[in-house]
Formats: C-alpha cells, structure tokens, sequence
C-alpha cells in the first residue's frame, strides 16, 4: 500500500516537473512572466524544491518518453513507450524504475539505428516488453540487469558511430569516488583513441625495461646485469633492493602515462589561456602543512581549485616539478607567497640533467629520461633551490615513492645516490643506478 503511494507520489512529481519547464520554456519564449533566477527551468526548480538537478533531469526524461506524441497534423501518436507509460501512470511502478527503462531503450534505439540490418522500432518495442515484464518480475534491479543484457547483444562490429550515437555515448563519464580513486568510463572514437593510446603506452611500453628480463634472445646479458644491479660509492655490486622496483601493474602505468603526456601538454604553453592565465594547477596550502610540520592528527589546510580537499603530500610532490601554482597562506588564511616559475628546472638545467643522468637515477631502473621528471634532492618546500647540483632525473614511480618513503638522494661528484632508509638497510649504503652506464668505467 505505502510502495504504491510512493509510485502515485512520483506520477505526480513527473507531471508537476513537465508542466513547470512547459510554461517557463513558453514564457521565455514570449518574454512574458518572472524571469528565472537560475539558468535555465531546471536548475530553478531543483533550487525551489530543494533536490538535485539530476533527479530533475531523471522526472524530466520519464515526462519525454512518457508524453503524448503528435503527427504533423496534430492528431495523436501515443506515447512512444506506451507499456511503460500504462504500467507508471498507474502507479504500479517506481520513478527509478521508469527512469532506468526510458534511458536504456533510448541507448538501445540509437545503438539500433546505427547498425546495419536492425530494425530500430523492433529493437524498442522488444526491449520494452522485456523490461517491463522484468518490473513486474523483480523490480528496479532486474529491470537494469535485463537492460544490460540487451545493450550487450546489440554491441556488435556492424555498429557505425553516427552522431546521434556519439551524442548519446561519447565523452567522459565521471562517477565519483570508488575505493579512494576517482572513478569514471569512457567513449572515444578512433581517432581519439589513437591519441589517447599514444599519450599513454610509453609507461607501458614493453621496450622500456622497469625490471631485469630474464630472456637472453631479447635482451643483452650486460643489460640485464645492470638493470638487476647497483653500484656504491666503491663501486662494490649490490642487488637492487625490492622496495625499489616497479610493481605497477600495466593499468597502472598506462594511466601514468596518460597523466604524463596531459601534464607535458599543460606545460607547454600552447593551450588557450582561460581568464589570462594558462592552464595549470592551483593548490593553497599553509606553510607548516607545505614543509611537513603539521603532525598527523592535526588539522590542516590543502585544497585545490580543480579538486578541492586534497592530500598535502600530493601537493608537495607535485611542487617539485609540475607546472602547479601553490598559493602559501598562513595560520589565518592570508597569502603569504604565490609560487613563482624559477622553482622548476629551466629547459637549458633539464639538457643538463639528461646528459649527466641519462635516465632515472633510481638505482636498477630502466627508464630513459624522455621518460623522467627533475626531482628537488631538498625539496623546494623546504628551501631547496633549482640548481644541478640539487637535481636529479627520476621517473613517475620513483619520483612518487622518494617522496612517500624515507629514502633519500644525496649528490656526490655529480653522481645521485639513493640512500636507504634503515629498515631496508641499517648502514644505509648509498646505491647508484649504474645501467645507462653499464659499459663504461665507474
């Protein structure tokens, strides 16, 4: 009794919705009545019943599949899901319940019109029936799996990429937070793709060696040597300690890449400018939080413009090498310095490194340095200035990791060394990467 009032309750709210942006789109038309506060009768009604513009928008695509049509004569045509709109309008079934089948038969219709020997109207028809005798069956929850399984018979190679079709899929999809990351799917079309695929395989490259390979016919035993390897300041063998070596996974990696090749574009100053300034990063962070004295359980100030509330040992990482703008307040929210473009490492300085390192100094590590971020040796956060003799080239893994763990690079001779924290090493030995330089004397 109470789950079918429920179901009245959103016939009413889907008509309620219906007729609001029906008079306010004709009196915008005419230019007569209020005008609306918000942009456009949907924001506004969401803002005066105080719910989302989402379940707007969800009331508002039941009403579209659910109206009566007319032909070019006026007379009717029906609704274009007319079991749907038998079964909601006679409260026997949920608004979300409706929502999910207006919006899945409409996937299905456009997936249906693109391909080759389907028939559109046949394919809405079947799936309506289907869906609604799910409904009746078990509800929302088999409504969307009988949803899915339609979409999936219709995913075939025949399908083309019309625009209607883009218009419905393509794009990126963000759906929020899942398990700490930031979720989302997506639908490029070819020539998209390509481009995403090149900004992003480097990472997952097979020819960049991040760990010895053990096959002989592919790889050249000295390599293999060097890359398991590492030097001390004696030049003594050591093995690479585990902690060091790359166990990214290749979805991993290839979302690294992708992040590389995004942040090498931001940094090139050839994207348009937005209100003056080009496109980067801007972060606020407080000082104590900025050099690391703010203790675990105490509060603290982090937030970015395009993220909001972020992690503060992001920010420094980041600091060190991405076109960032960090904006430093103090205890009371006042600007105490904006980040000026001499903390990162001038081109000209960067020529320099990839000649001295070669590649990332991480000892063990194989990629090159088209391949590597500058990392500050003293952090700039705590005063560490850009210069050579406080760089060091460091890939994506590594960069973060020395970050996020007690080892440490020091500069002798020009030379980078990694030193262990104790718990890897209780004489903290420093370790050099010897692999680009495996052939020459140490």
């Amino acid at each position: 009794m109470i789950e079918q009032l429920s179901h009245q309750i959103a016939r009413g709210q889907v008509r309620a919705a219906e007729a609001f942006v029906d008079a306010a789109t004709r009196e915008a038309a005419t230019g007569s009545g209020n005008r609306l506060r918000s942009k456009n009768p949907e924001e506004e009604l969401a803002a005066h019943l105080g719910v989302s513009k989402a379940e707007i928008r969800r009331r508002l695509s039941v009403a579209e599949g659910l109206r009566d049509r007319l032909d070019e004569y006026g007379e009717s045509l029906g609704a274009k899901l007319p079991l749907v709109a038998d079964v909601f309008m006679n409260g026997n079934m949920s608004l979300l319940a409706a929502s999910t089948m207006v919006r899945e038969i409409s996937k299905a219709e456009t997936i249906a019109s693109a391909t080759e020997g389907v028939d559109a109207d046949a394919t809405r028809e079947g799936m309506e029936a289907a869906l609604v005798g799910a409904n009746r069956t078990g509800g929302c929850p088999l409504v969307s799996t009988v949803a899915k399984n339609w979409l999936n018979r219709l995913n075939t190679n025949n399908v083309t990429a019309t625009d209607e079709l883009k218009r419905q899929f393509q794009g990126l999809h963000l759906l929020g937070r899942k398990y700490g990351l930031n979720h989302g799917e997506f639908y490029f079309d070819d020539e998209q793709w390509a481009v995403i695929a090149a900004g992003s395989t480097f990472e997952a490259n097979p020819r960049v060696k991040t760990t010895a390979s053990t096959d002989a016919s592919t790889s050249d035993a000295n390599e293999v040597e060097a890359a398991g390897s590492c030097l001390d300041a004696n030049g003594d063998v050591h093995e690479v300690p585990v902690v060091l070596k790359d166990s990214r996974t290749r979805a991993q990696k290839l979302a690294d890449g992708l992040v590389r090749s995004v942040r090498a574009g931001l940094e090139s100053k050839k994207l348009p400018v937005n209100g003056g300034l080009r496109p980067q990063v801007m972060v606020a962070i407080d000082l104590e939080t900025l050099q690391g004295r703010v203790a675990a359980d105490e509060k603290y100030l982090s937030h970015s413009a395009q993220l909001g509330p972020v992690d503060p040992s992001m920010i420094r990482k980041i600091a060190c090498d991405a076109q960032i703008l960090p904006v430093v307040l103090n205890g009371e929210g006042r600007v105490l310095d904006v980040g000026e473009p001499q903390r990162l490492f001038t081109q000209e300085q960067r020529k320099i490194l990839y000649a001295r390192d070669l590649g990332c100094t991480a000892p063990g590590c194989t990629v090159p340095a088209d391949g590597c971020e500058a990392h500050h040796v003293k952090e700039w956060s705590q005063g560490g200035p850009t210069t050579i003799d406080n760089g060091a080239l460091v890939c994506h893994y590594h960069h973060q990791l020395v970050h996020e763990t007690d080892w440490r690079i020091n500069i002798s001779s020009g030379v980078p060394y990694w030193v262990p924290p104790k718990a890897v090493d209780p004489n903290q030995i420093p370790l050099r990467n010897h692999y680009f330089r495996h052939g020459l004397t140490p």
